[in-house]
């Protein structure tokens, strides 16, 4: 019993780096990127797997790990706050994906939209703190940073919910929550 315990825990954790590195490597190939930080890539398809098969907790662990990750690779920090807010945090929202089981399509694209609202959000408060005009008022620096992230966040979550929605219908094992052995 034991060692089927621990036999589990380690192919999890191997799934997870794996997907991980997929998921840093992809974010290094941009579809685009705006001027003043910000950019749409497949980089979190590895993440929403991630939630999907290991469940909400660990994706959150690993949503958050990523998000260190990706500062390690060159990410722009000029606030602690914004650091913790542009990175772990809103990388961790993607975990939250794993909440439901994706037994459908409509169930993976609904995880996958959520998901990324909520980490707009986070990406949202930061721009809106930290990079807005110091003369805005905080109603304007909140609608201008919204404007400013759903221009890279918006065609990414289209994309990677109409991928994840064809793995869902095609390639159910894929996307199907992991149990034990």
């Amino acid at each position: 019993m034991a060692k089927k315990k621990i036999r589990d825990k380690i192919r999890r954790i191997t799934e997870c780096g794996i997907l991980m590195a997929l998921g840093l490597a992809l974010s290094f190939f941009k579809i685009y990127k705006l001027p003043f930080g910000g950019s749409a890539s497949l980089g979190i398809l590895p993440l929403l797997l991630i939630a999907a098969r290991q469940g909400y907790k660990i994706g959150i662990a690993c949503g958050f790990g990523f998000g260190f990750l990706l500062i390690m690779n060159g990410a722009t920090i000029v606030h602690p706050v914004q650091f913790l807010l542009d990175y772990p945090l809103a990388y961790a929202c993607i975990g939250l994906a794993g909440i439901v089981e994706w037994e459908t399509p409509l169930k993976a694209i609904t995880a996958t939209t959520i998901s990324n609202i909520i980490k707009l959000h986070f990406h949202v408060i930061a721009g809106a703190v930290f990079f807005s005009d110091v003369n805005e008022n905080f109603k304007e620096a909140l609608a201008s940073s919204y404007a400013y992230n759903c221009g890279h966040l918006v065609p990414e979550t289209i994309i990677c919910a109409a991928i994840l929605g064809f793995i869902a219908l095609k390639h159910r094992k894929l996307c199907s929550r992991q149990k034990p052995d």
